[in-house]
């Protein structure tokens, strides 16, 4: 598994620590595990899964959708919701 370079500078979990050990469990049939890891990682997969199929429905509903999801709102609101993951996750883990 390859280091993580945030973690092995600064000693804090990034937002993706554990997020190969999570695939790797994943894949291997243990998801429970696999959560473990990394809570952010399933959430950020089914938005990416949802961003991507979207565009394939011919849907209006869909498109509004999809186009809410992508918005630059959407974007800063990821971005704070990985930002405080990893506040916390730093913060447990003390």
């Amino acid at each position: 598994m390859l280091r993580c370079p945030f973690k092995w500078v600064t000693g804090l979990d990034c937002p993706g620590c554990g997020s190969q050990r999570a695939i790797r469990a994943f894949f291997a049939g243990d998801p429970g595990e696999a959560w473990s890891y990394n809570l952010l990682l399933p959430f950020l997969l089914l938005y990416l899964l949802v961003i991507t199929l979207l565009p394939l429905c011919g849907h209006g509903i869909a498109r509004r959708i999809h186009a809410a999801l992508t918005s630059a709102s959407a974007a800063w609101i990821l971005l704070g919701v990985v930002i405080f993951w990893t506040i916390i996750r730093n913060l447990i883990n003390v």
